[in-house]
């Protein structure tokens, strides 16, 4: 099977939380498809890899402008809960007393307390200003912006960066 790079010619339909229907223009149809982001920290926009029930990969999207507005739409609502990383809006609270970092914070989903094993391995600082954040769950959390942040928030989060 050669690698497919999909086009306008395309159907992506949601069919669940995590699955979609891909109708290829040969006719040829996946029901139960999966997709996963090829970078999903670094270019969230581009690079969506498509695969069967078997785990294997029937095509790849290279950007969302390659295909149809209404299978991008299917392809972003899927995303929407497949990646969800809690956006951090404000930070409470950040102390390390016990040996692990503890983060009490707002997100864009609630207050949340979570704890970081090591903070040089765990926060990750992404161009221009965005931060990835591990918990010790192995749950993410994203500071979409610093500079965004209120000064309190920034002065408590920043000697940990």
């Amino acid at each position: 099977m050669s690698l497919k790079f999909l086009d306008k010619t395309a159907k992506i339909e949601l069919t669940d939380v995590y699955n979609v229907r891909l109708t290829l223009a040969d006719g040829t149809v996946y029901e139960k498809a999966e997709l996963r982001r090829l970078f999903p920290i670094s270019d969230r926009e581009n690079w969506v890899s498509v695969i069967d029930t078997d785990e294997q990969e029937i095509a790849i999207i290279r950007s969302y402008d390659d295909i149809t507005p209404e299978s991008a739409a299917a392809v972003k609502a899927c995303f929407n809960d497949y990646y969800l990383i809690p956006k951090i809006t404000k930070i409470i609270e950040c102390n390390d007393k016990t040996g692990m970092l503890k983060i009490a914070a707002e997100t864009d989903h609630g207050p949340t307390v979570f704890r970081i094993r090591n903070r040089h391995n765990d926060m990750k600082i992404y161009d221009p200003d965005r931060v990835i954040i591990r918990d010790s769950d192995d749950n993410r959390y994203e500071i979409e912006s610093l500079e965004k942040l209120d000064r309190k928030s920034w002065l408590l989060i920043a000697s940990f960066l």
